[in-house]
């Protein structure tokens, strides 16, 4: 089971120097809740692509995300990405969208257009939390694989870059500006993201 957790971080932190604290300090708070018999610090390494990991724990698979004023953290048994978008208006969208793959492009077009911010940062936030689980990073083609049956919120990657099964789940909560999506192999899912008070 995969689980997703995010917070908020205060007012008084809010700069793009503590964002990494901040997932850190997520990530630390989780992780004792989930695993209290792992000693405080949890030590994490990256891979040699950037990908963080827990050396001593093997079996515990983790990502972190974060974006403007908001931080996210996934852990499960294996390998799992997550991405979280702080909704902004963007100049020039159609530059991003060329780019994913045509399945994808065709639906943003035939998006109402009051809809197609929000399904931009969708797409993008599946896309990233998809490489980063795959432990690529932005290495991997956009235009290579798209997600199915996005309108669900949830389902399965289509791509033919390995024989993996990768799934997916998109979350959006009640009036909070933000897109948050979480990837594995594993198709246990949570169902919803827990806010976790730091």
């Amino acid at each position: 089971m995969v689980r997703v957790y995010w917070t908020e971080i205060p007012e008084q932190e809010r700069s793009p120097k503590n964002q990494s604290k901040w997932a850190y300090r997520l990530f630390e708070t989780v992780i004792q809740r989930q695993y209290p018999s792992i000693k405080k610090p949890a030590l994490l390494e990256r891979d040699a692509k950037g990908k963080p990991f827990l050396s001593e724990y093997p079996g515990i698979h983790m990502n972190l995300s974060h974006s403007g004023r908001y931080v996210a953290c996934a852990i499960g048994e294996g390998p799992v990405g997550i991405d979280i978008e702080c909704h902004r208006s963007r100049k020039r969208p159609e530059l991003i969208i060329k780019k994913f793959h045509p399945t994808e492009q065709r639906l943003y077009r035939d998006t109402e257009k009051k809809n197609q911010e929000r399904l931009l940062y969708d797409l993008w936030v599946l896309k990233e939390s998809f490489m980063k689980a795959e432990g690529t990073g932005l290495g991997i083609p956009l235009d290579s694989f798209y997600m199915e049956e996005i309108h669900k919120g949830a389902g399965r990657v289509c791509q033919n870059l390995n024989d993996k099964n990768y799934f997916y789940m998109l979350y959006h909560l009640e009036n909070i500006p933000f897109s948050l999506a979480v990837c594995s192999e594993d198709c246990m899912l949570a169902e919803e993201p827990v806010f976790a008070e730091l």
